[in-house]
């Protein structure tokens, strides 16, 4: 669930790359704004937007442990669990626009048996 929602963030978050991108305090401050002014409740995660190979923002929100208020690192792990069908599903998206897959062909033609 935490990566769900982190890469809902992060997905709403790329066109503000384009945005925001040249005025880093005021990038910056936007995007904490609107995760603590947005958010349905406090974000728990991590968020990092990278332009051309150059980190533009990194933060760490909320709480590893908050039994014990341990607060998130940039390095924590998180477990995606069935996430990756999401990935999956935007990967092979991708492909379909750049023309190596035709989503009306049969499987076995992108995948032989």
């Amino acid at each position: 669930m935490k990566l769900i929602n982190l890469l809902c963030l992060a997905l709403s978050f790329l066109s503000f790359t384009a945005l925001y991108g040249q005025n880093k305090p005021d990038y910056a401050n936007r995007i904490d704004s609107l995760i603590r002014n947005k958010s349905p409740r406090p974000f728990n995660g991590v968020v990092l937007i990278t332009q051309h190979g150059q980190d533009k923002y990194s933060k760490a929100y909320g709480f590893e442990n908050i039994k014990t208020r341990l607060p998130l690192q940039m390095d924590d792990q998180f477990e995606i669990m069935s996430n990756t069908k999401q990935i999956t599903s935007v990967l092979v998206l991708k492909e379909v626009e750049k023309g190596k897959i035709d989503l009306q062909s049969p499987i076995k033609n992108t995948f032989p048996i």
